[in-house]
């Protein structure tokens, strides 16, 4: 049997990818928000997230309580849209979910993503530039 990766993104380029490099070792399933990310949690080996959710439906996007609103000021939309994979993930940590996650975010400050590692660990945050064969490793590590 496959370890089973939440694949969470407002699209599907990582889930494509992923699935056509790396599905004969692991399963992924798709996840558009924290609701679709807690309905596959049980029983998967980990959790990829995007950071930034700029095409998703405003009325998906978690605040940083966790929770969705119906309608949201544009700046207000873009704002929580950029932060996104980081809101899911502090609302799964908070309600006790620990898996592995891994965060596909370039952030510029090298001190921010490890802020990011310690806050909400077991995380890892891999830059955009990261190849297909290192994030097969990373994802052996906790599968």
């Amino acid at each position: 049997m496959r370890p089973r990766w939440i694949v969470c993104e407002d699209g599907d380029e990582y889930l494509s990818r992923f699935r056509r490099f790396l599905g004969h070792e692991f399963e992924f399933v798709p996840a558009g928000d924290l609701q679709d990310v807690l309905r596959a949690a049980a029983g998967a080996a980990g959790l990829l997230l995007d950071l930034d959710f700029l095409r998703a439906d405003p009325a998906r996007l978690v605040d940083e309580t966790g929770k969705a609103r119906a309608r949201l000021p544009a700046d207000e939309r873009r704002r929580l849209a950029e932060v996104q994979g980081v809101l899911i993930l502090r609302a799964l940590r908070a309600r006790g979910i620990a898996l592995p996650a891994l965060l596909c975010a370039d952030l510029d400050d090298p001190a921010q993503a490890l802020r990011l590692e310690e806050e909400l660990k077991p995380l890892a945050v891999v830059p955009g530039n990261e190849g297909v064969a290192r994030i097969a490793e990373r994802l052996r590590q906790h599968g």
